[in-house]
């Protein structure tokens, strides 16, 4: 089989059978970082068919949360057990022989085979056929960033996330009491009071940094004595069918999550800073203290991660200098910035912050439609070239001349460079 290279792809995309099919239950019961693993692989193998995908462990690394000491051995180490624990995951097929008339039984796994290099330490891993359609060629699917879901820690709040995201652009998803149960495994003993504590805090402080305006409704049977728990309602601001799930830069993905939990309306403070606690990876009281002795320096970065050593002339040190961002970045930076301020809460270093943005953005925005102007032009000189040619053609006075070529395949593969096109 060919191998195919490529670089790191961050969004994960399912057939929606597997959110129903009882068969992926375990994957959801991984360990935390087995469970990263294996999204991250899942990410790979979309639309490969059954091509070997190889990742190296830097790559893994740099995806999956782990800390910078870790070795490469214990990344693959960790690759390694991660598909030792999938083998628990089969697939029991029968299946009669033609020549035998004899009936078979077939295991299959989701992956066909699986190595990882005790030398170069890369993972090569290459999808069962039987599998196929989780990963390829899909009309019904549900799609995530690994680089949101590497930040959820708990087991209910990973698996709600992947199924409320099923229903990203309708903003709104009802889940009877028995089902809640049944999907995110919870067990029987919980009691409602129980899965309030243990389950739905957790997923609010956890996923209200990834769903604008997240809340969660208990609804309740009518006509019933006593209070009756029926259903959990899950609603949020639905997405864009063309919203992305990982933006450009990290700074910009954290501006807009920090906007997300600071602005849930359905969100006490002491929420709010846990649910920022829990984003971040600090220790739970660590947002409630920094916010009561005073003194904040910005409202998308706590203190605790602002240096006062700017290393751009940024206030904010997980910005990039402005010549780094693109003109859609600087206009969704600046579209957070202008709408926290509306609401008076940008402190003084943010607004210099948001000034320079918008210079940012008009420098860009200049840069854009004289680089726009030239692709018209281009592109125009390539249409009358063509009609010269034509012309030609028809008057029968035509040769070919291959003094230039490759020049005119140029103009015409540059034509497909869409990335121009996207900004």
């Amino acid at each position: 089989m060919a191998i195919r290279k490529r670089p790191v792809q961050k969004i994960i995309k399912i057939d929606n059978r597997f959110n129903d099919d009882p068969l992926f239950e375990p994957i959801d019961s991984l360990p935390e970082i087995n469970s990263n693993i294996f999204w991250l692989i899942a990410a790979q193998v979309k639309d490969q068919g059954s091509n070997t995908i190889t990742l190296s462990p830097d790559q893994i690394k740099r995806e999956v949360g782990y800390n910078s000491h870790i070795s490469n051995k214990q990344i693959a180490k960790n690759v390694d057990d991660t598909f030792s624990r999938l083998l628990t995951i089969q697939l029991s097929t029968e299946e009669k022989d033609e020549k035998t008339g004899h009936t078979n039984k077939i295991r299959e796994n989701i992956f066909k085979r699986s190595v990882v290099d005790t030398d170069t330490l890369e993972t090569s891993v290459e999808v069962s056929d039987s599998f196929l359609y989780l990963f390829n060629h899909l009309e019904h699917w549900t799609r995530f960033s690994i680089t949101q879901y590497v930040r959820l820690h708990s087991n209910y709040s990973r698996k709600l996330f992947r199924l409320l995201k099923q229903w990203r652009t309708v903003g709104r998803k009802e889940y009877p009491i028995d089902e809640f149960r049944k999907r995110l495994q919870i067990p029987k003993s919980y009691r409602p009071t129980d899965i309030d504590r243990r389950v739905l805090t957790l997923c609010m402080e956890e996923l209200c940094a990834n769903f604008q305006n997240f809340k969660i409704t208990k609804n309740y049977r009518k006509g019933v004595r006593g209070r009756k728990l029926d259903s959990y309602i899950f609603t949020w601001v639905p997405e864009k069918n063309n919203q992305q799930d990982v933006y450009y830069d990290s700074s910009i993905e954290d501006t807009n999550s920090v906007y997300y939990i600071k602005s849930n309306p359905y969100m006490t403070d002491e929420q709010k800073f846990r649910a920022l606690d829990r984003f971040y990876g600090f220790t739970l009281g660590t947002t409630a203290k920094e916010y009561k002795e005073g003194d904040i320096h910005s409202y998308f970065l706590p203190n605790k991660l602002h240096k006062r050593q700017r290393r751009t002339a940024f206030h904010r040190s997980d910005l990039k200098s402005l010549t780094q961002y693109k003109h859609a970045q600087f206009a969704q930076l600046l579209s957070v910035y202008q709408e926290v301020n509306k609401k008076g809460f940008l402190t003084p270093e943010d607004k210099e912050d948001m000034q320079l943005l918008k210079m940012g953005y008009e420098k860009s925005e200049k840069d854009r439609e004289r680089d726009q102007k030239a692709e018209k032009e281009r592109l125009k000189n390539l249409e009358n070239n063509a009609k010269d040619l034509q012309a030609r053609r028809d008057r029968g006075n035509y040769s070919i001349d291959f003094s230039h070529a490759g020049q005119d395949l140029g103009d015409s593969l540059s034509l497909f460079e869409l990335e121009d096109y996207q900004k």
